[in-house]
């Protein structure tokens, strides 16, 4: 094993050295109960002051830092991504996805370098493309046509306060539509109920701080991959895991792996930090 393709493992003991390649793939996708929901995680990447976006002067808005974007981290993001039934993201990541802002296609990527990501899920019975599932406040028909090109199931997740005459639209676009909260947002416990409906039993959340809010709030999300970037980058307009409203109580989580990889990026290594939230969190 090439040594520049591996990581040591500090957490848990004993220290050793790992291969990154399949570093994600080996970790056990199951919440230990038996409520037939389905397993959910996130993952983010952030600098070590709590960037996970910040401006972006060429496209506008916020797109994730390049000074921390690393083909290390990326392996394991698409890792995750291999492993899931489902992708969940919001309407804005499509948006992205469409202008170039985004990192980069919907996962598992076609590059030749992720080859055997397909082979795995292809060994594990699965198709060939996780589903994308498309948390929404509003249905917008011009977003509905950007996914017909996706090769994969897509759904749109909506609360019940929905324009009817857009939700025509949208469903004649071919997107499959799930009424998934009470009002105008999706809720994260209906939206998990609703998948799980669909056969859907790992759920992979690669959108932002308000996807993310919403599984909290809601209780349903399990387990967080989290890689800290050994970088400040400081800067006035930025964006961290959460914004908004205070959770109340706070979600409480437990490591469960921390990986050092020293050779991210230029000499400038990076921790990769699994967290599992805690029972009754």
């Amino acid at each position: 094993m090439n040594p520049s393709r591996r990581v040591l493992r500090l957490y848990p003991g004993p220290t050793e050295e790992c291969a990154l390649e399949g570093l994600y793939l080996e970790h056990p996708l199951d919440h230990g109960d038996d409520s037939g929901r389905p397993f959910v995680y996130t993952n983010f990447i952030s600098s070590l002051d709590g960037r996970i976006a910040v401006e972006d002067p060429r496209h506008g808005g916020h797109s994730v830092p390049g000074t921390i974007i690393n083909d290390r981290d990326w392996r394991l993001f698409q890792e995750l991504a291999a492993r899931a039934d489902a992708l969940l993201v919001s309407a804005r990541f499509l948006r992205d996805l469409a202008t170039g802002k985004a990192q980069d296609v919907l996962p598992v990527s076609r590059d030749p370098a992720y080859g055997d990501l397909h082979e795995w899920r292809a060994r594990q019975g699965l198709p060939p493309q996780p589903a994308v599932v498309v948390l929404t406040r509003s249905l917008d028909p011009s977003l509905a046509e950007l996914c017909e090109g996706y090769e994969r199931p897509v759904y749109f997740a909506v609360g019940a306060e929905v324009d009817r005459t857009a939700l025509a639209r949208v469903e004649a676009a071919g997107v499959r539509v799930i009424t998934a909260g009470r009002g105008e947002s999706v809720e994260g416990a209906m939206l998990v109920d609703a998948l799980a409906g669909e056969g859907m039993s790992r759920l992979y959340s690669i959108a932002g701080p308000w996807v993310l809010d919403t599984l909290l709030r809601n209780g349903v999300l399990h387990r967080l991959y989290l890689t800290h970037f050994h970088r400040l980058l400081g800067g006035r307009s930025f964006d961290t895991m959460l914004e908004g409203d205070a959770l109340d109580p706070p979600s409480s989580f437990e490591p469960r792996a921390l990986y050092y990889d020293p050779r991210a990026d230029d000499g400038v290594g990076q921790f990769f930090t699994v967290y599992d939230i805690l029972a009754g969190a």
